[in-house]
């Protein structure tokens, strides 16, 4: 796993409400009742944003110093928040050698269950790195 910080901005809603975005992150934003609660809020849209991200081939922006943010005037800051998450590591595109009737069984496997070959191999490799 590896591990993420990025700097967000922490708004007030005209309800109450808190809001938060990533200027680094364009459409990465959340949205919490309380101060209290936007911070789990944006830990989670911030992971997701990344995992997506980081799956989709994309190359993850260099995080800005938040005394180097941007200040927007149409924005009623409540201030600028640190927020740190744990994102799994990406995929790694792997060649290996399998017979040819080993993998047609695989991918039957696989499209039975809705899945990848990829995914069946991940499994496989996981459970027998469990089991060492």
């Amino acid at each position: 796993m590896r591990t993420y910080t990025y700097a967000g901005i922490a708004e007030r809603g005209g309800s109450g409400d808190y809001g938060l975005y990533f200027p680094d992150l364009p459409g990465c934003v959340t949205v919490a009742d309380t101060l209290g609660d936007l911070d789990g809020s944006a830990r989670e849209a911030l992971t997701l944003h990344l995992e997506g991200m980081l799956a989709g081939g994309e190359v993850l922006p260099l995080p800005t110093a938040p005394e180097a943010l941007p200040h927007d005037p149409d924005v009623a800051e409540a201030g600028v928040m640190l927020i740190t998450v744990h994102v799994g590591d990406r995929p790694s595109p792997t060649i290996i050698d399998l017979p040819t009737a080993l993998l047609d069984r695989l991918d039957e496997a696989a499209q039975a269950r809705g899945v990848t070959r990829a995914a069946i191999l991940r499994e496989s490799a996981e459970a027998f790195l469990k089991a060492s």
